[in-house]
């Protein structure tokens, strides 16, 4: 095999596929990224056996051929070449050639055959939509997932589709983030639990996109978009019935400075061992104030006082501040809502944009 190209192109495409490898340990072959050199263009595929990601890589094939090379060692040894010359990649017996002008460096190389084949996604539900609204759903919702899986169900994002509009969901039993989007049209309603790990690897790599294309099919999905292919297993399970948990009545409400209130916390934080995260929110709509204090474990105390307009009863509530330091960081507005129900009840924060259909609901710490 035998194959020229500039050195963006390639990085691009080792960029895109390489972060996948070598997140299963069990199989050495998963550490390497798979060259196939047919229909005149560099396919470059690697695998966890969760997650594949295939795309190809424009330039010139003068023989074609396939092998798998060292995924990680072959992106960092071309991220340091220049980009004035074109690079070339040969394969000799069992060894990769890379060539530009004044490089030149040599790869072990495995048999393709050997590589572990990605499953093949046919779906008779192809979903187009907006690539940054998709993703930006994603991110919106995914911090909130579960970080272990021992409960697979909820290390996911919960994806529905209906009508016209799509649900994404995260969960961790602590606190919960949904955003609606509407969309111009869905060919059916559909329902699947997208892997976290996935999800995260979605917006790595269509968030710069146009258009994303989405095939559901059993227990497998596939997305295409830009010359790029993901595909992954989703899990089998039922999501909670989360919506029976979000308060429809409210004791306090009333709206913040969502960047005061961002910088309030991010200050806080710093006098909060590990250990601890808590937090109290002194609510007072007579005065139209909240007041957020800590006291740290021999790193000292503060407090800072923000401005509230609402309305309502004066509470009190303790908050783990890194849960609600990371939800309000993603609500989209400049001012946020936020809705108490009580001491021992959870809280609710959405965007004063009522266009905007997310929410971030987060649990009260329990003493």
């Amino acid at each position: 095999m035998k194959f020229i190209c500039t050195k963006d192109n390639l990085l691009t495409g080792l960029t895109r596929v390489a972060p996948v490898a070598g997140r299963n340990t069990q199989l050495p072959i998963l550490h390497n990224v798979l060259l196939q050199l047919r229909d005149g263009v560099l396919h470059l595929t690697c695998t966890d056996l969760e997650i594949g990601i295939h795309t190809i890589v424009p330039g010139k094939v003068v023989e074609e051929g396939a092998c798998s090379v060292a995924a990680r060692k072959f992106l960092e040894y071309i991220q340091h070449l220049p980009t004035t010359e074109p690079i070339e990649v040969v394969l000799k017996k069992n060894t990769i050639h890379v060539k530009t002008t004044g490089f030149e460096a040599q790869f072990p190389t495995t048999a393709a055959d050997d590589f572990p084949l990605l499953p093949q996604v046919s779906s008779t539900l192809e979903i187009k939509l907006k690539a940054e609204q998709f993703c930006q759903a994603l991110t919106r919702t995914l911090f909130a997932a579960a970080r272990d899986d021992t409960r697979p169900e909820i290390h996911s994002v919960f994806i529905v589709g209906s009508e016209q509009q799509i649900r994404a969901a995260a969960t961790d039993s602590f606190r919960l983030t949904e955003e609606i989007i509407t969309v111009e049209e869905l060919p059916s309603s559909f329902s699947f639990l997208l892997p976290l790990g996935t999800a995260q690897e979605v917006v790595r790599l269509f968030s710069g996109l146009t258009e994303i294309t989405l095939l559901p099919h059993d227990n497998h999905i596939a997305f295409h978009g830009d010359g790029v292919e993901l595909s992954s297993r989703l899990i089998d399970g039922s999501y909670p019935d989360y919506q029976q948990i979000i308060p429809t009545t409210f004791k306090t409400s009333g709206t913040l400075d969502r960047e005061a209130l961002t910088r309030a916390l991010k200050t806080l934080l710093v006098f909060l061992p590990r250990d601890s995260r808590r937090v109290q929110l002194k609510i007072q709509p007579a005065t139209s104030q909240i007041q957020l204090s800590v006291v740290g474990s021999g790193a000292g105390a503060g407090s800072v006082v923000l401005d509230f307009e609402g309305e309502g009863e004066e509470l009190e509530v303790l908050f783990n501040i890194q849960y609600l330091l990371e939800g309000v960081q993603y609500l989209p507005t400049s001012t946020c809502e936020v809705q108490f129900v009580g001491n021992a009840d959870p809280a609710v924060f959405r965007p004063t944009d009522t266009s905007l259909k997310y929410q971030y609901v987060v649990m009260p710490i329990q003493v």
